[in-house]
């Protein structure tokens, strides 16, 4: 009997031991909230651009002209291009192009509108088309011989009429896509059509400032906690222009514009959020009023496809 009761007693400190441990068991932790990834938000900007690359196959001692995809014609003078160390180009050149005329490209690839100003500090751009219009040979990317340039035909975006004012802008790529205005530009509008001379091979834009009259505020956006400018982008549609813009500034958990822009008071905008998660694409779309001392507080960023990503962008007024 002793040893049935000692038994017994063993038996029930081992239960009790195994029912300790079983409360601190890692198993019963709930796996980390998965979280925004800088690397896969880049990696979506890239695949968007690389799905919408053409490339095409010119002679470089002859006059060529290339269409693309969308009607742009690009006309190439004979012995245009050099390579890196100043040589002249001979056989065949590869053009590689990239347009885009919509707010979806603009947001999905990363390109906004935010123009640098001459005198310091950034506005908002008006576009009537962007290129990324590069040349390779043999995978040397190559230049354009000095005092060369290249005319281009292109459509006026969403089937409007040209307008006099836009300019030739140049793209400043760095961590961020902002816009130079040419030191000399030449944009000849004929109804639904362009016709523009570049004398660069990189980021080329029709552009004119957006030009509001009236006061100006600072515009501050709250994501949920852990999106961050590292980790996820936002952007300012400007409704009825066609005009993106961006918001990289970041304080104290708070996306701002300023110090580098402001925009009018009164402004109807929408507010678009992104940011990837496990692969799969997570966004938000608010639409506003701009507001002095605006403060837009998007409290969820939802999963959803590529392809409603895309509707939805495409709807934006």
């Amino acid at each position: 009997m002793k040893h049935l009761k000692k038994s017994i007693a063993v038996f029930a400190g081992i239960a009790l031991l195994f029912s300790a441990c079983k409360k601190d068991d890692p198993g019963t932790i709930p796996p980390p909230e998965p979280i925004p990834s800088s690397v896969e938000l880049q990696t979506y900007f890239d695949q968007n651009i690389f799905g919408e690359l053409q490339a095409f196959t010119i002679d470089a001692a002859s006059n060529e002209s290339i269409t693309s995809s969308n009607g742009t014609q690009l006309s190439f003078y004979s012995n245009s291009f050099k390579h890196s160390n100043g040589t002249l180009v001979t056989g065949d050149v590869t053009i590689e192009l990239l347009e885009v005329f919509d707010k979806s490209g603009m947001i999905r690839m990363n390109a906004p509108t935010l123009g640098n100003l001459p005198g310091g500090g950034n506005a908002p751009l008006i576009s009537g088309g962007e290129f990324r219009i590069k040349a390779f040979q043999n995978g040397e990317e190559l230049e354009l011989i000095d005092g060369y340039g290249y005319s281009v035909n292109s459509v006026v975006p969403n089937g409007g009429l040209a307008d006099p004012n836009m300019q030739v802008f140049y793209g400043r790529d760095s961590d961020t896509l902002t816009w130079d205005v040419a030191d000399s530009s030449w944009v000849e509008g004929n109804g639904p059509n362009y016709y523009t001379y570049f004398d660069a091979l990189s980021w080329c834009n029709i552009d004119q400032f957006m030009n509001d009259g009236g006061p100006m505020t600072t515009v501050n956006v709250q994501l949920p906690s852990g999106f961050t400018n590292l980790n996820s982008a936002l952007f300012i549609s400007i409704d009825g222009a066609n005009s993106v813009v961006p918001v990289w500034g970041f304080e104290n958990g708070v996306y701002t514009i300023g110090p580098y822009y402001q925009l009018p008071v009164g402004m109807p905008v929408h507010f678009i959020a992104m940011a990837v998660i496990g692969g799969v694409p997570h966004t938000a779309i608010v639409s506003a009023t701009i507001v002095d001392g605006h403060l837009e507080v998007i409290p969820n960023l939802d999963a959803t496809t590529d392809a409603d990503f895309v509707s939805e962008l495409s709807n934006l007024p």
